[in-house]
């Protein structure tokens, strides 16, 4: 099984995170894509302080249409501070495959600051969704210090031991969850701009209002 993992703060998940996860799917491909809501993220704040328990269940309403799509607790249920390479080993035992980390190019451009960075393409292939506002940088200036060698393939780069770095283009949907947060704060309608059952659910827990 081609497993990808797709994690973030998801506060909340919206039709942005769906549509992107559903043409990575596609464009890999993938037999599942995981959902994976942190629990504390490393790099930035939790914003209005949303509760784990709480954007855990705003992500398996979200995606309970789609047979291709889970969510896992690991993070949340793990508590603390949500390192990736913690998640990827966990999804590689419970699989029993090198799973499919995915994220965007803004993140990826980051990469070689996170915890135990010199580790993380030993255990997970990366797929790196391209975004009009970040920047292409050289694999050799991301990668900093982290001493893996990499060649070029044709959908981006393999390492010796058979890891890869896939650069997908994904539809722009002008959509942030800090927008959606706003527009909560200020009694307006998020309709459309994430699905139905995450509306309803934000609304009855009244959370960023």
């Amino acid at each position: 099984m081609k497993v990808g993992i797709f994690g973030g703060t998801f506060n909340p998940i919206h039709m942005g995170h769906l549509r992107a996860a559903q043409e990575v799917k596609e464009e890999i491909p993938l037999d599942r894509i995981i959902f994976v809501p942190s629990y504390i993220p490393p790099h930035k704040d939790l914003a209005d302080n949303v509760p784990g328990h709480k954007r855990l269940e705003v992500v398996k309403r979200a995606i309970g249409s789609n047979h291709c799509f889970d969510v896992s607790g690991f993070e949340v249920e793990s508590g603390g501070a949500s390192y990736s390479i913690r998640t990827i080993k966990y999804i590689r035992e419970r699989y029993q495959t090198t799973p499919y980390f995915i994220l965007g190019q803004d993140a990826f451009n980051e990469i070689f600051t996170w915890f135990e960075a010199d580790k993380l393409f030993d255990f997970s292939h990366f797929v790196v969704m391209t975004r009009p506002h970040a920047a292409k940088i050289p694999l050799s200036d991301i990668l900093g210090d982290i001493s893996i060698s990499f060649e070029p393939t044709q959908r981006g780069y393999i390492n010796s031991t058979g890891m890869e770095i896939i650069f997908v283009e994904v539809t722009s949907l002008d959509i942030s969850s800090s927008y959606i947060r706003a527009l909560c704060k200020k009694g307006r309608s998020i309709k459309y701009l994430v699905p139905d059952v995450v509306q309803d659910y934000i609304y009855k827990e009244r959370i960023y209002i």
